[in-house]
């Protein structure tokens, strides 16, 4: 079967197929295949047409370093500014910049590595993170399907951050308890 897949994805480097290309790696996936040249070369194609489609990037490290200095300063903001407007912000914010980070941190703690961020969403101005196809087939179901709900549970926490502090501000300035 393996090799069947490699010349499949020999094939999808001069014709390429998206739908075929998935349901390799659906297909690897569900028969937990894990031959090490078979994810390199999943990986190389991934990437080479990533290339090919994304313009800008930036390198993970510095991606987290902007991710979580815009986090701090939606905090910051959050906190400082006593208006409603900027505690909307605050959560568009959030949920925008925790939603990586929180794939980020899960896949690191499973073993999922990655390789860029570049923007991507409807808007084209989300950031984004790409997947190691190799490092992400290697890991188990469960560490996938956990890194996936973490960016849900990130962006989730967004608005829950925002409503917290919210809530402590007007405590503060009405006395509640």
């Amino acid at each position: 079967m393996e090799d069947k897949l490699k010349e499949t994805l020999r094939n999808l480097e001069t014709e390429y197929s998206g739908k075929s290309f998935q349901g390799v790696i659906e297909l690897v996936k569900r028969e937990k295949i894990n031959d090490d040249d078979l994810l390199k070369q999943i990986e190389d194609l991934s990437l080479k047409r990533f290339r090919e489609r994304v313009l800008f990037t930036l390198g993970v490290p510095l991606g987290n370093l902007l991710e979580s200095a815009v986090t701090m300063v939606a905090l910051v903001m959050a906190f400082q500014i006593n208006s409603d407007w900027m505690l909307y912000i605050s959560a568009l914010v959030l949920m925008t910049t925790l939603h990586p980070i929180s794939h980020y941190v899960t896949g690191y703690m499973s073993g999922i590595r990655f390789t860029h961020y570049y923007l991507n969403g409807p808007a084209k101005i989300e950031p984004t993170l790409r997947i190691d196809h190799f490092s992400y087939l290697k890991a188990s179901g469960k560490k996938r399907a956990l890194m996936h709900v973490s960016g849900v549970i990130g962006t989730l926490a967004g608005p829950i951050i925002s409503a917290l502090i919210a809530l402590m501000k007007a405590k503060r300035e009405y006395g509640y308890r």
